[in-house]
């Protein structure tokens, strides 16, 4: 009995996966190239102008919401535009401004830690791994070099 009812699941799965709708483009879901771009237009002013990036747990829902936006556009208009996914995407609003605070003057006393945590980062590692990954080096070393001119 058991075994029926496991090549009866096997059938359905083997059935879905081959004849399952297609996904469906952003046109064929009521969205242009120009309705998303607009979308990850308001996406920047919004992360700009309220600094959303440095909320630690900020999530894409929480941009959706803030945006009055379906969530899945507002992350069809991130990919589609910038350079990856959503955390990449804040990770970048995230290190410029790791990159104006270690420069800054006013905060060379700060520990890369403290700078981290500034920035929104929930950690150093996260935090060195996004930046190292951005600009080729550590943050110290960036500081230092920044330093020495």
């Amino acid at each position: 009995m058991i075994a029926i009812g496991l090549t009866l699941l096997g059938v359905a799965l083997i059935w879905y996966t081959r004849y399952r709708p297609k996904q469906q483009s952003d046109e064929q879901n009521g969205l242009d190239e120009e309705e998303l771009k607009a979308i990850y237009n308001k996406t920047i002013e919004l992360i700009e102008a309220e600094q959303y990036f440095l909320n630690k747990s900020l999530k894409i829902s929480d941009l959706a919401k803030e945006l009055s936006c379906n969530e899945r556009y507002v992350s069809r208009a991130i990919n589609k535009f910038s350079s990856g996914n959503f955390n990449k995407f804040i990770n970048s609003f995230r290190i410029e401004h790791s990159k104006e605070l270690l420069t800054g003057g006013k905060f060379d006393h700060y520990t890369i830690e403290a700078i981290a945590d500034e920035s929104g980062f929930s950690n150093k590692v996260s935090f060195y791994n996004a930046f190292k990954g951005d600009t080729g080096m550590s943050p110290t070393q960036y500081r230092a070099l920044k330093q020495a001119k």
